[in-house]
């Protein structure tokens, strides 16, 4: 039964239905609105960079990306096999967020080498003030060769708001351009956003070796 009622939510009638009706709510309720698609690539695999302070902020920007888009999620979330089936329909995946998590990463790897977008929300966890931005997008973005697009998102009173910056390039395989994509990423979700909820550059240890594979 468990089977069937994956394979089920793993139609792409089941993802594409419940994303419609969830912009319904989120223009209703939340008066959502976004501004910057046109920087978001239609096609190819894509790291989408998001700042994350809110339980509402994955589906909030799974519906203003205007494209499919999976998004790495805490494990927590897919403990209850109820839940596990509609963030698999949902195309989520997990990520254990207390280490570096490799499958997590070849999953996210997988899916980017196949043209697919990537979400991932750069603290590494939902704080709107004193969590730091970690490479793991950017880390993402190189490995598979593929643009990472920072992205905002906040609210307003009771309205949500997105906005999308402009796609950045992460050559080569060393860390240094790691470190430069998130620096860059960080400086493009902070211009976006409002001032009081700005996001933390990351912290450098003197030598600049560390590169954090979070998602």
């Amino acid at each position: 039964m468990y089977r069937m009622l994956m394979w089920l939510v793993e139609r792409p009638w089941f993802f594409w239905t419940v994303r419609s009706l969830f912009l319904v709510y989120a223009k209703v309720a939340h008066a959502l609105t976004s501004r910057g698609k046109d920087h978001v690539p239609r096609e190819g695999g894509l790291v989408l960079a998001v700042n994350h302070f809110s339980i509402l902020d994955p589906p909030m920007m799974g519906v203003s990306v205007p494209r499919e888009i999976s998004f790495m999620a805490k494990k927590e979330l897919f403990e209850n096999p109820g839940l596990r089936l509609i963030w698999r329909g949902l195309h989520a995946f997990p990520v254990d967020r207390e280490g570096n998590d490799v499958s997590a990463i070849k999953e996210a790897l997988r899916r980017l080498k196949a043209g697919r977008a990537v979400g991932v929300f750069i603290q590494g966890t939902r704080n709107a003030s004193d969590a730091e931005a970690l490479d793991g997008a950017s880390y993402l973005a190189q490995r598979a060769g593929v643009p990472l697009l920072p992205a905002g998102i906040w609210r307003e009173g009771r309205r949500y708001r997105v906005a999308f910056g402009t796609p950045i390039e992460v050559p080569g395989r060393d860390r240094a351009a790691i470190r430069e994509a998130t620096d860059a990423t960080v400086r493009q979700v902070n211009a976006l956003l409002p001032s009081h909820t700005r996001i933390l550059p990351p912290s450098r240890p003197a030598d600049g070796t560390d590169v954090d594979k979070d998602a």
